[in-house]
């Protein structure tokens, strides 16, 4: 018995037809009904009856083919686990993200310091986040949204201000704080990975409003660019403040803060539960760590009040 022939015998039991079978794997199909003979054969059963122009699993089949999908499903799991030994033995870590343009300045800063350690990076939500890190196809993962799973574990690395960024030249920039009701009327431009319209629609909701949300879109650049031709305003963690400063010189956005107290912008590291941290996956912890401090040290000075 051999592997070619289990895939054979499970690609036509899904199909119910030797012809499509064959097409799909790139074989004829004289050549997979032989396969699949030689199958019963050694087994010395019939695995299929003949119905109307189909074949479909008799009794034996169905019993086969559950203990034949166990083997594959096994054989993945010891694929995935050989190679995340292989990975974490070479150091290099699968590291998963769903907040946009949050990881290229750390791992740039990150891979001068450990030139030795790999990075394999995933831009994904945060619902796919957890199920790769199930699957342990991700050693970590960056998000703004701690995990649903008890299998995960959820490291709160950092909390941000919300604050309202907005043109130098819009009515409202003279101003150090407003309210979320100052705003009704405001075009907002959602950051999805940060305050989705969902979310900014709750927060408005708590104070009388539906907001008019004119744009929502996943690029910073764009929601620069948005921004400062005044066509809107966006509600966005402080500390994307200081990287407009970084990346702008000439750096036109306006800081405003909020009077009201809503949830602040969390930064959360996530493992399976339980799995210990390799030595590059802890000197990326750490590395986060010394990072968010130096942000805060930013954002003193850039609001020193």
């Amino acid at each position: 018995m051999e592997f070619t022939q289990l895939n054979y015998f499970r690609t036509v039991a899904r199909l119910g037809n030797v012809s499509q079978a064959a097409r799909e794997l790139y074989v004829t199909q004289p050549n997979l009904s032989k396969s699949i003979n030689r199958l019963e054969a050694e087994l010395g059963v019939p695995l299929f009856d003949h119905r109307k122009g189909k074949i479909v699993l008799n009794e034996y089949g169905r019993i086969f083919l559950a203990s034949v999908e166990l083997c594959f499903s096994e054989l993945a799991t010891g694929k995935q686990t050989i190679q995340r030994l292989y990975e974490s033995q070479q150091n290099v870590l699968s590291l998963g993200c769903s907040i946009d343009d949050f990881l290229p300045d750390v791992l740039k800063e990150f891979s001068l310091a450990h030139p030795e350690i790999g990075i394999r990076q995933f831009a994904c939500p945060p619902e796919e986040l957890s199920s790769r890190l199930l699957a342990r196809t991700l050693d970590l993962a960056i998000t703004n949204r701690a995990p649903d799973s008890e299998l995960l574990t959820a490291e709160l690395l950092g909390e941000k201000e919300f604050v309202i960024l907005v043109s130098r030249d819009h009515p409202l920039a003279g101003q150090r704080e407003v309210s979320i009701a100052q705003l009704s009327g405001e075009r907002f431009i959602c950051d999805r990975s940060r305050m989705d319209a969902d979310t900014l629609r709750e927060v408005c909701a708590a104070c009388g409003y539906e907001p008019d949300v004119a744009f929502e879109v996943e690029s910073t650049d764009l929601i620069y660019r948005l921004l400062a031709g005044n066509a809107g305003v966006a509600l966005m963690p402080m500390a994307q403040m200081t990287k407009l400063n970084r990346d702008y010189p000439d750096n036109p956005i306006v800081m405003l803060h909020l009077r009201d107290a809503i949830p602040s912008a969390n930064l959360y590291l996530v493992s399976p539960k339980g799995a210990a941290f390799t030595a590059a996956a802890q000197l990326l912890r750490e590395f986060l760590l010394a990072w968010l401090d130096r942000e805060d040290e930013e954002l003193a000075q850039l609001d020193p009040a």
